[in-house]
Order: structure tokens, then C-alpha cells, then sequence
């Protein structure tokens, strides 16, 4: 397959290039991210629970593909809590996604995220948890790790310390000076604090999926890492995995890429083997799918065009519940989660705007004109018109979008609109409130504790 010279990181190197007033190239940008010595220190104890192997693959496998490599301090292997087609074993996970297991802290390391409460010297952030509460806090705050039963807890605090990490790198914060947690199940402060999970949670036992790229496959990374097996998934995408979405999707492979598969079939891999039945449909969906008895009652998107969701919300299912981040250099980490009820007219949640990218102004930007001259245009128009995509970014949506499925399935209220921004997640703002489900959704039960 023809490759374009820097097509593999771009979406993540255009954080650097894009910016209207940067000088980098994509090799500048590549250079920066690959100064980064990511390492994560944790113990056996930690590393045996599903908040820490959340936690510890969210990190190495977002950490391998922002910067090239990842390193875990680890002395003893365990076992998996979830069954995962990277792995039986943290071990094997770890090393499926490109990173090294270690007996202690290498001299190429430069960003050191503890998970537990080793004492090690040079920690730059700390993942954090208990309960539905998760985030990260600085290095030295000593709070003990609450309950660590929930894995949405430790992918979205592992989402957050390489946020850290790479707002770093890229020279948006020196450092970590301040806690960073979020209660996942009630995020925002306009919400009640009082409002407390169940002991029993309910995943519906039928789902449709539509759009598997960058936080389609933060849906599937949550849903392969949640204690339950048996629910049946649809899967809709019509598109073949390129080589930009080996970095930004955190189930794709370079093998995928290189055997021409489609997203879809990546998908049903990952989906299946942690226990999940699927089927699939390769080809795009307008809303005009006819409904039948026993489809899916809630339909998950993540896609670009606020027209098709709009259509799908009125295509028949009992709630669309769609995710969506920013699309450029400075709002790529600010996300919408909006749930909509068939009952509820979609068209008054969301505005239907031309996005049409400035190509010319972009086309001038240095990095752009750099590559042109180097490689004969070949490839810059599609390099300038990809939007920035950062796996991080749907690792951690995709876990706030997840726990509010759950809360859906639990009969609570839930946000028409949710909106955060993963650099102050604690600020995070929620609009008109849906009422409980008035009617069971089927589902799987399971517990967090």
C-alpha cells in the first residue's frame, strides 16, 4: 500500500503544525514527540485490580502511539481481570501494545506516572482513583487510591496523566500542580453529588455502534474492559482502516492497516474476544435503516456530520447517544456527549454550520509548504485537510460516554448535553436533563465492587 511520509503520526503531529503561528515541520513535530520517555510505575498489588490494568494498558497503548514507546515498572506478572485479544497475562498486553516491562525506572526516561503509592523519585503525575471518582493528581500529593473495582475509572485517570504528559511535551503546562478528578458518574458540579451509583449495574444486551475510529474505538476499549460478557453488538462503518488511524484508534494495529481491513472487522475482533457477539454493516448510515422488532434500543455514533446524527435520532431507536470532539489544534480535547431520547427533537441539539476548513490559509502554514517542497505535494492536501485526532482524547471520552450508558440503563436522568475540556475536566458543564428511562432497556447485570 503507498504510504505517506508522515500520514502515520500526523493527526497527532498537527497539535505542533497546525497552530497559526508555528514554524515546525512534521519532522520537528515527530522530534518532539519522540523525546518523550514515558514510564509507568506501579506495583503487583495495583497491577491485579481492573481500575490499575485499566489504567496501566490505557496508558502504554495511548502512550506508544503519541510517542513511539512506553516503559512499565513492574516486578511480577498477573493475570487479566478482562479477556482481551492483546493478551492473557498484563505482561502480554503490555508488550502487544509496543511497550517494555521493566525491573526499574530507565535512564531515557523523562515523564514518570506512578499508579499506587510507590515512593519514587521524578514522578511527574499521578493517576488517581476510588470508586466512579478518577483523575490524576501532582506528584506530591500522597492520597491513597479509593476502590479500584471500576476499569472506566482507570482508563479515564490513565487518559488523563498522558493528557499531562502531552500538554507537556507540546509546551501548554510545565507541570501538574493541581488535582484533576472528576466523579464519572455524575460529572459536572451542576449535578448531585448525592446521586449514588447502584450496586448492580445493567449493560443493555443489544447495541448499535456507528463509526469505529477515533472514539468509536474509545466506546470499544471501555466496553472490552467492563466485567460482563454475553451482550450482542452492531458494528456500521464503511471505511477501510488508513495509516493515520493505526495512531489515533486504540484497537487498531499496524497489521490492520497492512492487510487492507476494515474498521468494522477491527472492531469485531476486539469486541469479540472479550465475550461480546456482533454483527456488522460496511456501508454508511443516513438514518434510513428500517427498525426491527429486537434491534438495538440505544445507538452509539461518533462521527463528524450533525446532520446524519440528527437523522439517526429520529430513525427509531429509544435513545441516540452520540460523542464528539474538536476538530483543530487547540479544541481537540474538548468533548460533547449528548443523549437523546426518540421523544426529543435532535434538531435543537445541534447546530448545522458549514465546517469548511480554510485550505489556503492551512496549505501556507509552514509545515505544509515544508512538505510539499520535500516530497512534490504528493500527499500534503490530504495531510492539511485530516483533522487532529489524539488517542488519549477517545480513551477518556469514551469512558465518560460509556458510564452515562450505564447510567441510562440504570433508569437515572441523564444530559442532553455534556460538555468537557480534559485540560479542567472538574469544570465540566451539563445541559437540560432527560428523565429516567420509563422503560427497561434489557440488559446484562454486573458489579463494580
Amino acid at each position: 500500500m503507498t504510504q505517506i511520509a508522515h500520514l502515520g503520526r500526523s493527526r497527532i503531529a498537527k497539535v505542533l503544525t497546525d497552530e497559526t503561528s508555528s514554524n515546525k515541520s512534521f519532522d520537528d513535530a515527530t522530534a518532539t514527540l519522540d523525546a518523550v520517555g514515558l514510564v509507568v510505575v506501579t506495583s503487583s498489588e495495583e497491577a491485579a485490580t481492573q481500575a490499575g490494568q485499566a489504567a496501566i494498558l490505557t496508558i502504554v497503548t495511548t502512550g506508544v502511539k503519541c510517542f513511539g514507546r512506553a516503559a512499565v515498572v513492574l516486578d511480577s506478572d498477573v493475570p487479566l481481570k478482562s479477556r482481551l485479544s492483546s493478551g492473557e497475562t498484563i505482561f502480554e498486553a503490555v508488550r502487544a501494545a509496543g511497550a517494555e516491562i521493566v525491573h526499574s525506572v530507565p535512564t531515557h526516561a523523562t515523564h514518570i506516572v506512578s499508579i499506587g503509592e510507590l515512593p519514587t523519585e521524578g514522578v511527574y503525575v499521578r493517576c488517581w482513583w476510588g470508586g466512579w471518582s478518577a483523575g490524576v493528581l501532582p506528584p506530591w500529593d500522597d492520597a491513597p487510591l479509593g476502590g479500584s473495582s471500576n476499569p472506566l475509572a482507570g482508563i479515564f485517570a490513565g487518559a488523563l496523566a498522558v493528557r499531562e504528559v502531552f500538554a507537556n511535551c507540546v509546551g501548554r503546562r510545565k507541570n501538574v500542580r493541581r488535582a484533576s478528578v472528576i466523579s464519572l458518574w455524575a460529572p459536572s458540579q451542576m449535578q448531585s453529588q448525592e446521586d449514588v451509583p447502584p450496586p448492580t449495574l445493567s449493560m443493555p444486551n443489544k447495541l448499535w455502534l456507528v463509526g469505529l475510529g477515533h472514539i468509536g474505538q474509545g466506546f470499544l476499549w471501555s466496553l472490552s474492559l467492563l466485567p460482563l460478557a454475553g451482550a450482542h453488538a452492531v458494528l456500521q462503518d464503511d471505511q477501510l482502516v488508513g495509516e493515520e488511524n493505526v495512531a489515533t484508534g486504540l484497537v487498531t494495529y499496524p497489521h490492520d492497516f497492512e492487510t487492507s481491513n476494515h474498521k468494522t472487522r477491527v472492531a469485531m475482533r476486539w469486541l469479540e474476544a472479550a465475550g461480546w457477539t456482533t454483527s456488522i454493516v460496511e456501508r454508511r448510515n443516513h438514518g434510513d435503516f428500517r427498525l426491527d422488532v429486537g434491534d438495538p434500543p440505544v445507538i452509539l455514533t461518533s462521527i463528524d456530520e450533525p446532520m446524519a446524527r440528527i437523522e439517526m435520532a429520529n430513525a427509531g431507536h429509544e435513545y441516540l447517544i452520540d460523542a464528539g470532539v474538536g476538530h483543530g489544534p487547540t479544541d481537540f480535547e474538548i468533548g460533547q456527549i449528548r443523549v437523546v431520547p426518540k421523544t426529543v427533537d435532535a434538531r435543537t441539539l445541534w447546530t448545522i454550520e458549514s465546517n469548511g476548513k480554510d485550505m489556503d490559509r492551512i496549505l501556507l502554514q509552514h509545515a505544509y509548504r515544508e512538505h510539499a517542497n520535500k516530497y512534490g505535494n504528493c500527499g500534503t492536501y490530504s495531510l492539511a485537510e485530516a483533522s487532529v485526532a489524539v488517542p488519549f482524547v477517545g480513551a477518556a471520552i469514551g469512558a465518560l460516554t460509556i458510564s452515562q450508558l450505564l447510567r441510562l440503563a440504570a433508569l437515572r436522568t441523564t444530559s442532553q448535553v455534556l460538555q468537557i475540556e480534559l485540560g479542567a475536566p472538574a469544570a465540566a458543564g451539563v445541559g437540560a436533563q432527560n428523565p429516567g428511562s420509563a422503560i427497561g432497556l434489557g440488559g446484562i447485570e454486573f458489579s463494580l465492587s
